[in-house]
């Protein structure tokens, strides 16, 4: 039987195709074309390479400056009230004073575990 044309255009096509593929010279007789066939395929392929944003990581900037604030603010409230003998920094609130410095400082020692 012969083969129909169909099957002739394909078997055409795939010779083409075998003909132009890149490894077709590895396949060559000639060890020259051979060589360079091999040293093109084991170049190393440069990527383009893109420059990349950095993501900011940490906190605002005025986060540092408000936690030592709080805490020196704090330790100053304290210290005022035990060398004033307990009339400043507010003579109403009498021992609450020491409560008030405390949570100051508390606040800022909170701020430190939120820190990076």
């Amino acid at each position: 039987m012969a083969p129909s044309k169909k099957n002739e255009d394909e078997l055409e096509q795939t010779e083409k195709v075998a003909s132009t593929s890149t490894s077709a010279g590895r396949r060559s007789g000639d060890p020259r074309r051979r060589a360079e066939a091999e040293a093109e395929a084991d170049k190393p392929v440069k990527a383009k390479r893109e420059k990349v944003k950095a993501q900011k990581i940490g906190n605002p900037s005025w986060y540092v400056p408000v936690m030592l604030g709080l805490m020196i603010l704090g330790l100053i409230w304290v210290v005022t009230f035990y060398i004033t003998q307990q009339e400043y920094p507010v003579a109403a609130w009498g021992q609450w004073n020491l409560g008030a410095g405390f949570a100051l400082m508390m606040a800022g020692f909170v701020m430190t575990t939120r820190w990076k």
